[in-house]
């Protein structure tokens, strides 16, 4: 039963942690609203619980429950223009990415320094 809950929401988790990992190293987010998710984690391996794990499923809805809402409070405490720009997906500016062929064309002109042109 577990299994097919995580295969159904697999892509929706996969995006939240693409999310998560992708404010988590931008420096614009501040350093303590980057606890958060480290929080999350170390809650969810913790052994000390609110409600513990020996119970099947409410120790596991616990987990889910408190990690999800700092995950959606550090979504909320991030600028709100970073998260849109990631979930846009523009935030990949540390890597270069060519102009796809729809882009729009930059029309200039050119001049040479030097008196001789170039052979």
């Amino acid at each position: 039963m577990r299994a097919l809950l995580l295969i159904r929401y697999f892509p929706l988790i996969l995006s939240a942690i693409r999310l998560t990992w992708g404010l988590f190293l931008d420096r614009r987010v501040g350093i303590k609203i980057k606890l958060l998710p480290i929080l999350a984690i170390i809650y969810v391996l913790s052994p000390l619980d609110l409600l513990p794990d020996i119970i099947p499923v409410v120790g596991w809805v616990d987990d889910l429950i408190v990690a999800g809402g700092l995950l959606l409070l550090f979504f909320i405490l991030a600028p709100h223009d970073l998260v849109l720009e990631r979930i846009r997906g523009e935030g990949n500016t540390d890597r270069y990415e060519p102009p796809d062929e729809e882009g729009q064309t930059v029309d200039g002109t050119f001049r040479y320094t030097n008196e001789d042109p170039p052979r």
